[in-house]
């Protein structure tokens, strides 16, 4: 009587027949405003303490099958009218020979708008990291790469200004102008990796492949892609997280692996979307990493 009295935790014992309270304890009445006076031989519909009677009726359906129920959240509204959410567990009891049901539930709102803060945080972060790639793109690509391009430019001028016996000359002006032709590919390159437009405008599958196909071209790697059952509508931020993750892993297995090929699959189900990136290079020892670089921390 006591630990039921007194758990720090709200108990309720209901009627499997007519799921009428049987009792509540201190915890509850403290949680829901309700009293005990006032609950005790009236259901939670009565009370309209579920947010969605629909999640109760469920509930104790699931009860009637298996016997028990296991960390279920749903809302609580209070007598205030305040709403609440609750992280709860129910089992098959016996009182007085009737079949009751025995629930236990804490409160866990500070706990979900923690996270909620936290996921909030989390999504800032990525938004302005994102703007903060655009911004550096555009850069790259409508002023440094256009830069670069009138330097080419003025070296293939110089080149067929110069007299046929400066042989010497004209080599070392081929030898330049073929850098910055290089240098303007490898800043169109960057100017991309930094901010995919193909993702914006074509979606994740478009950008993957694209990303995929350009990478092997330029570094001579073999990737082998597999992309299936992707969902037609997917959030821009799930596509993004996808994206980067797979940039950030496809560029580890080219620069450490030690081998010039792995394999990419995106893939999805009925409820998730499964991305692999797998290579059989040289690897790694998770509990020994001595470097000090971000990628596996960004992931």
């Amino acid at each position: 009587s006591k630990s039921f009295r007194h758990s720090p935790l709200a108990v309720t014992i209901t009627r499997m027949s007519d799921t009428r309270y049987v009792d509540v304890n201190d915890t509850f009445e403290e949680q829901t405003g309700w009293a005990r006076p006032e609950v005790i031989g009236r259901t939670p519909l009565d009370l309209h303490l579920w947010e969605n009677p629909d999640e109760r009726v469920s509930m104790v359906e699931r009860l009637r099958a298996t016997g028990h129920v296991r960390d279920l959240e749903f809302m609580v509204r209070r007598k205030d009218g305040k709403i609440i959410t609750a992280l709860g567990s129910a089992a098959l009891i016996g009182v007085n020979g009737e079949p009751c049901a025995l629930c236990v539930a804490a409160d866990i709102t500070e706990r979900k708008l923690a996270e909620g803060a936290r996921a909030g945080v989390s999504r800032q972060l990525v938004e302005a990291q994102e703007a903060e790639r655009a911004r550096i793109a555009r850069e790259l690509h409508d002023d440094i790469s256009q830069r670069v391009a009138v330097l080419a430019v003025d070296l293939h001028m110089m080149r067929d200004a110069l007299p046929a016996s400066e042989i010497e000359t004209g080599k070392r002006i081929d030898d330049a102008y073929g850098q910055v032709a290089n240098l303007g590919t490898d800043i169109q390159a960057l100017s991309r990796r930094l901010h995919s437009s193909g993702l914006e405008h074509s979606g994740l599958e478009a950008a993957v492949t694209g990303f995929c196909r350009e990478l092997s071209q330029r570094q001579s790697l073999k990737i082998q892609l597999r992309v299936e059952n992707l969902p037609k509508t997917l959030s821009h931020e799930v596509s993004l997280c996808l994206f980067r993750v797979l940039q950030e892993a496809v560029h580890n297995a080219l620069k450490y692996s030690g081998t010039g090929q792995c394999e990419v699959s995106l893939t999805g189900t009925s409820t998730d979307i499964q991305l692999t990136v797998r290579d059989s290079g040289a690897g790694f020892d998770p509990d020994n990493m001595t470097g000090h670089g971000l990628g596996l921390t960004s992931m």
